[in-house]
């Protein structure tokens, strides 16, 4: 069992078991008012295809939500910190699984610069507000996948544990709206925002268990 997401090596090679659970995904990324983010420039375009057409379908069947897919894309097309998250992905992603095709050094280089690019983007979209906490438990995922692509594993759980400790406080918030809500007697908004809680908190879910079975593999 890997964390890998490439063409040859899923990130969860399980099914979901009968009668599981299945969240239908309030857009989240469209509920996230922010700039546009930067168009592609010239030798980004082949990063962002392979993100796209082979790493979204991965986290897809990862998290085994299929609305992953359409998350993921609009996030980097609305979110200028998932766009660079993406940039960093597709060509860390694409040297390490077709090493033929892309050299592994400019491959690094690239993806750290924007990675930086993105925690940068990241830190300046956060403002409290409970749409910011889930960009940034959004932005954990992709990170902590940077950092495994880099083979840096101890930030990897850094990642993981700041998007969990960012889910705590979301569901804090969303206690305090369903009571809110509750005595004006409405539900909608309620139902929007557990909707998103459950999306991300089963996202965090699975990569924290993958992250414990890899621990376990390594100590044997």
């Amino acid at each position: 069992m890997t964390l890998s997401l490439g063409p040859y090596d899923s990130l969860n090679d399980k099914k979901t078991p009968p009668g599981a659970p299945r969240y239908t995904a309030t857009p989240l990324i469209c509920s996230l008012r922010c700039p546009a983010a930067r168009p592609l420039l010239a030798g980004e375009y082949q990063h962002m295809e392979y993100f796209r057409v082979v790493c979204v379908g991965e986290f897809s069947l990862f998290f085994e939500v299929t609305e992953w897919e359409n998350i993921l894309v609009q996030g980097t097309l609305a979110e200028p910190a998932l766009h660079h998250a993406a940039l960093a992905i597709g060509a860390l992603a694409s040297s390490r699984y077709h090493p033929n095709v892309w050299q592994s050094t400019p491959a690094i280089v690239f993806s750290i610069r924007h990675y930086s690019m993105a925690i940068q983007d990241l830190q300046g979209r956060l403002d409290g507000s409970p749409r910011s906490v889930e960009l940034a438990v959004l932005a954990s995922v992709l990170f902590s996948y940077i950092e495994f692509l880099l083979d840096i594993e101890t930030r990897v759980e850094m990642h993981i544990q700041a998007g969990c400790s960012m889910l705590e406080n979301l569901l804090t918030r969303y206690d305090m709206t369903l009571a809110l809500f509750s005595r004006a007697g409405s539900n909608c908004e309620v139902g929007s925002s557990s909707t998103r809680y459950h999306l991300l908190a089963r996202a965090m879910y699975q990569v924290t268990t993958q992250i414990m079975s890899l621990r376990i593999l390594l100590e044997q």
